[in-house]
């Protein structure tokens, strides 16, 4: 059952947009955790690109009950890797040797039997989008086979939806006519594959979407501090700072009235190492304007200990044996961003 939102979202929502309004693009810090907002915590849904993608199957596992979509570019099935980089850059990756979906499915099992993650029952009827450029150097096709056979399994396959997209390469699409070739395997990962992959995922988990509409600066792309959410989770990894939009038309707003997406970078396109091109060309950004969803960006760093030198996030346990749990350091980290913005109560440190 999904948490009430209190009826103080919406004052503090007021407080907070009218310190933002009016300044579009803000580089400076909201201090502290993040304000409650207006959201509906029945709408939180997840996606990302490549360790992006393995972060939001991850998040969508251990969060069932609270995740109801997710959108997944370029990415294999839930635990894929079994804790080994080895396997993450092997058979998760390149393809070759088999991916053991059956196993990993009662690894899941088990996982929720011993409330590791949350019930596997809580992903039946979610909705999930699936994204593969067809000649992805990266991502092989049998990961991809492997992720779709994983989430039939989970979702039943009336809410699954899977683009494997001719000619693409290993990024996110867009239609900016500014952005490579659809071709491209390059940082930032973003290209004009003739699709806007943003609004597409976002469709295909919310239903029917009012066209996208450039930002005018009354909605608010601002940067948050990640540290008190680092900290508490124990997580070395996340960056200083995350991303998130707030449209136009939930400053203010009535209670429930936005919805909340939460979107995973993939690795090299991190604020450390891509500044906000991730969040600002993807096209997230003008279908949550016009269509009343919050759009959060978290970020994690390239980092040497634990190893992590392309800042990815943690798809193969870097930061330990538990990382697709809900005991994760970044999966804690997030989920507290999410109880913040829907106003759910904290847990005891």
């Amino acid at each position: 059952m999904h948490r009430r939102v209190p009826k103080r979202t919406a004052a503090a929502a007021a407080l907070l947009i009218a310190a933002l309004s009016g300044h579009g693009v803000m580089e400076t810090w909201a201090a502290n955790r993040l304000t409650p907002l207006s959201i509906d915590p029945g709408t939180v849904t997840v996606s990302g690109l490549s360790s992006g993608g393995a972060m939001a199957v991850q998040f969508h596992a251990a969060h069932s009950t609270l995740v109801q979509g997710a959108g997944v570019l370029a990415a294999g099935p839930y635990l894929c890797a079994e804790g080994s980089i080895g396997l993450a850059l092997g058979r998760c990756m390149k393809g070759g040797e088999p991916i053991p979906t059956a196993q990993l499915l009662q690894q899941a099992d088990r996982l929720a039997e011993d409330g590791a993650i949350d019930p596997v029952a809580g992903m039946t009827g979610d909705r999930v989008w699936l994204y593969r450029g067809a000649q992805d150097p990266y991502v092989h096709l049998s990961v991809a086979d492997a992720l779709e056979a994983y989430y039939r399994a989970r979702v039943g396959a009336s809410g699954l939806v899977r683009v494997e997209h001719e000619g693409g390469g290993h990024n996110f699409p867009t239609s900016r006519d500014d952005a490579p070739p659809c071709s491209s395997s390059e940082p930032p990962f973003i290209a004009n594959c003739g699709l806007n992959g943003a609004r597409l995922l976002l469709e295909h988990l919310y239903g029917p979407l009012a066209p996208g509409v450039a930002p005018d600066g009354s909605g608010s792309l601002v940067q948050f501090d990640q540290r008190p959410y680092a900290a508490s989770a124990g997580s070395e990894t996340l960056d200083d700072h995350g991303w998130l939009y707030v449209p136009t038309a939930c400053a203010g707003a009535e209670p429930k009235a936005c919805r909340l997406h939460v979107v995973f970078h993939g690795c090299q396109q991190g604020a450390s190492q891509a500044a906000d091109a991730f969040v600002q060309r993807t096209g997230y950004l003008q279908v949550a304007e016009s269509n009343r969803i919050v759009a959060l960006f978290p970020q994690v760093k390239p980092t040497a200990q634990p190893l992590n030198p392309l800042g990815c996030w943690d798809w193969w346990g870097y930061e330990g044996e538990k990382y697709g749990t809900r005991s994760a350091p970044q999966i804690r980290a997030v989920k507290a961003m999410i109880d913040d913005l829907i106003g759910a109560s904290r847990p005891a440190p």
